[in-house]
């Protein structure tokens, strides 16, 4: 019974850093992105990041990693400053996540949504602790 709990609880945890992950990642795409001049959210981001294109950001990941982890820090701190949250307090804070997901457009909250239950589908068919084939 002990490990059931313990299995559920790391899913659960699995489930809200994966929640956190795509709001912050949505949020930076439509606060800092420039939303309106790209089709995909993912665009967006990659234009938060300032690379001009996705194809140049996969590029960057494949080649200089620590610089497009480098960016995103960076803009995840813009983002948090955009809400009053600064690097002193605890980060990042919950009443600002609110704020940011609240000020999301319906689309974006779409996706938002739909990240997030495609990730629990995963986890309740088991195919989450699968290996992803990166093609």
């Amino acid at each position: 019974m002990k490990r059931d709990f313990r299995q559920r609880l790391a899913e659960l945890e699995s489930q809200a850093s994966a929640r956190l992950s795509h709001l912050l990642l949505l949020a930076v795409a439509y606060y800092l992105g420039n939303p309106t001049e790209v089709d995909h959210p993912l665009e967006a981001y990659v234009h938060a990041l300032g690379y001009p294109s996705t194809d140049e950001w996969k590029q960057a990941l494949e080649k200089e990693r620590s610089e497009v982890e480098a960016r995103a820090k960076s803009a995840y701190e813009k983002l948090m400053a955009k809400f009053g949250v600064s690097q002193e307090d605890e980060w990042p804070a919950a009443d600002a996540l609110e704020r940011i997901e609240a000020g999301l457009s319906d689309e974006y909250k779409n996706h938002l949504k739909g990240w997030i239950e495609s990730a629990l589908r995963e986890l309740r068919s088991g195919d989450g602790n699968k290996p992803r084939d990166s093609a």
